[in-house]
C-alpha cells in the first residue's frame, strides 16, 4: 500500500529562506504566491513512515494567478537524514541534486487548477524511518508565465 504526505501551505517552512513564496489566500483557500521574477522557495519536513519505499512522486496543485498562457519550472530538492548521520543540522544542510519539471503547460483560464508531478529520483537515500526535508521552488528565470503561480498543496507519494 502506497504511503502519502499532503503538504499544506501553512505546514510550509519560509523563515531563514532568503527567497520565499508569500503565504496568502486565494478566494479563502490558502496558496503560496510564487513570484514569476525571482526564484523562491518553501520547505516542508516530515518523517518517512514504516514500509515506505522505492522512488517517491510529488505532485503539486497550482493555479495561475493571471497566466494564461505559457509554462511553468519547478525544483524539488530532498535531504533526507537517518538518526545518527554525521551531520551537523545547526551548522550545514545537505540536499541531494535537485530534480526537475520543465515547460508544464498552464491553462488557458487564470484560475485554474492544474498539477505538476515531479518524480524525486535524487531522493537522498531516503528510507523508512528518515526525517526528511523537501525544498520546492520556483524557476522563474527559466520558465515562461507571468505572473504568480499559486501553490494550493503537494503530495508526495512511494512507489508501493
Amino acid at each position: 500500500m502506497a504511503s502519502r504526505f499532503y503538504l499544506t501551505p501553512y505546514s510550509a517552512e519560509l523563515a531563514g529562506l532568503a527567497n520565499y513564496p508569500q503565504l496568502t489566500t486565494v478566494n479563502g483557500i490558502p496558496a503560496l504566491g510564487y513570484d514569476a521574477a525571482t526564484n523562491e522557495s518553501a520547505v516542508w519536513s516530515v518523517r518517512l513512515p514504516t514500509g515506505w519505499t522505492g522512488t517517491p512522486t510529488l505532485v503539486v496543485d497550482c493555479m495561475m494567478a493571471s497566466a494564461t498562457s505559457g509554462d511553468v519550472d519547478l525544483d524539488a530538492s530532498v535531504m533526507a537524514v537517518t538518526a545518527g548521520d554525521a551531520l551537523d543540522l545547526d551548522a550545514t544542510t545537505s540536499y541531494a541534486a535537485v530534480n526537475s519539471t520543465d515547460n508544464t503547460a498552464v491553462p488557458a483560464t487564470a484560475g485554474y487548477l492544474f498539477t505538476v508531478s515531479i518524480t524525486l529520483t535524487n531522493f537522498d537515500s531516503g528510507a523508512a524511518g528518515d526525517w526528511l526535508r523537501l525544498m520546492l521552488t520556483r524557476d522563474a528565470a527559466s520558465d515562461t508565465a507571468a505572473g504568480d503561480l499559486y501553490i494550493l498543496g503537494a503530495m508526495i507519494e512511494d512507489a508501493a
